[in-house]
């Protein structure tokens, strides 16, 4: 098995991993979201951490939170990508309390685009004129969703911006996604930990308390969080960017028919009209990206 295909296993793994996690989600019943996250937070700290120090990364660990505590902007960066993780991850948690999975299957179509205009603000990116109508077509969707909803659809805006900001983020910081994992957990422990013990203090904790099958669901969300992860970090070592740009959107379409065969939510035109200038704007952006690149570039060997 080659590199390439042992990266497209990895890449549809994570994928299929994230799109059908809401059903995981789901079995976490009334407790709540921000509980989830800080366990989240406790559990996959402790599997990366071993992960790290099996694979004898001890030394990268050290050189890197070396770098990054003489930088102010490195600890910026890696202190807003580890909110804004935790705040996504959130945004999944809660959305599917809410029965909201389509809107966020929805937000997640939205994701690529929102990181392709975040890269001409921040990085100084240029558009073609074909690839900015790509971009216009969803934000007309979004304006269209506001309209036809009645209200601002904050679950597809939120979990989209929240992940492409957090690719800002990332992409600035410049180290190793596993050690940055790793730091940005070690930086959210604190307060996962005070949330944690506040909630068994006054008696509103979910863990122990909420029986044995949900304290072992909250200890299992560390690993069943990493798994996609260690999955994803392989993925993008096998891969070229366009290849795993493509398999991405399994992501959302999957999250989407999660939503509406599982969840049974609706699926009408105020759903389905936005939707099409979304798909239509992604259509457009890898037609774009394709006329743009030789065709050597997307060849599987």
């Amino acid at each position: 098995m080659n590199n390439q295909v042992k990266g497209l296993a990895a890449s549809f793994g994570a994928y299929l991993c994230w799109g059908f996690m809401p059903l995981y989600w789901a079995l976490f019943g009334h407790v709540r979201g921000w509980e989830v996250i800080g366990h989240r937070v406790l559990w996959s700290l402790l599997i990366i951490s071993a992960l790290l120090l099996l694979l004898g990364r001890l030394e990268v660990i050290k050189s890197t939170v070396r770098g990054v505590v003489r930088s102010k902007i490195q600890l910026f960066n890696l202190f807003m990508a580890a909110v804004l993780a935790a705040v996504n991850w959130w945004i999944n948690v809660y959305s599917v309390s809410i029965n909201q999975v389509v809107e966020l299957g929805i937000g997640m179509f939205l994701t690529p685009l929102i990181s392709v205009v975040l890269g001409v603000i921040f990085f100084r990116e240029t558009l073609s004129r074909l690839k900015w109508v790509s971009v216009i077509l969803p934000a007309i969707g979004v304006l269209l969703m506001i309209y036809m909803f009645g209200r601002i659809p904050w679950i597809a805006l939120g979990v989209s911006s929240t992940w492409a900001l957090y690719g800002v983020f990332k992409k600035r910081l410049g180290i190793n996604p596993w050690v940055s994992n790793l730091l940005e957990a070690s930086l959210m422990l604190p307060f996962a930990c005070a949330y944690l013990y506040y909630l068994w203090t006054t008696g509103q904790g979910a863990f122990i308390a909420g029986g044995t099958q949900i304290t072992w669901l909250l200890i299992s969300v560390g690993l069943v969080t990493s798994v996609p992860m260690i999955l994803f970090s392989a993925a993008a070592n096998y891969l070229p960017m366009s290849i795993l740009g493509f398999t991405q959107y399994l992501n959302p379409i999957l999250t989407l028919l999660v939503g509406l065969v599982f969840f049974n939510e609706p699926f009408d035109e105020s759903r389905l009209i936005p939707l099409c200038f979304i798909w239509s704007g992604i259509v457009l952006f890898i037609y774009a990206e394709l006329r743009s690149r030789p065709k050597a570039a997307f060849r599987i060997r």
